[in-house]
């Protein structure tokens, strides 16, 4: 009667916890770094591309993002994600589209996937150094 029952209460439970999404739960213990993913843009003699502006997209969700273009100072690198983002992307992974624009012409589009645990941003895919022709 007794393996019966344990047998019982094992079946409710894997038939219980079968097919649940698990919630990440933050800890509450998060570093105090901040941090950002950023795009290296080079030409072909490897001197940095200055792009007069920049476009942000989280094409997951049909929204612009907006990074402060303060974080992009013109050496050839640009933030394209950043840990301010991590209230409203926590817990989840986006495809982001970053687009680079000289004299309002679109000379670079490249699209990333990224994403938020409960306290820091992380790259999933797309180059972090880009060459351009």
């Amino acid at each position: 009667m007794l393996h019966r029952f344990i047998l019982l209460v094992g079946i409710l439970l894997f038939t219980f916890s079968c097919g649940k999404e698990e919630k990440r739960e933050c800890n509450g213990i998060c570093t105090e770094e901040f941090r950002s993913i950023s795009v290296e843009l080079t030409n072909a003699e490897g001197n940095p591309v200055v792009l007069d502006s920049i476009a942000l997209r989280d094409i997951t969700n049909n929204r612009e993002i907006d990074l402060n273009s303060t974080e992009n100072a013109g050496n050839g690198f640009y933030s394209i994600f950043n840990d301010n983002l991590v209230p409203e992307y926590k817990n989840e992974e986006i495809n982001l589209l970053f687009k680079g624009f000289q004299e309002e012409n679109l000379i670079l589009e490249q699209e990333y996937k990224v994403g938020a645990d409960c306290c820091h941003i992380y790259h999933v895919s797309g180059p972090l150094e880009i060459q351009l022709d």
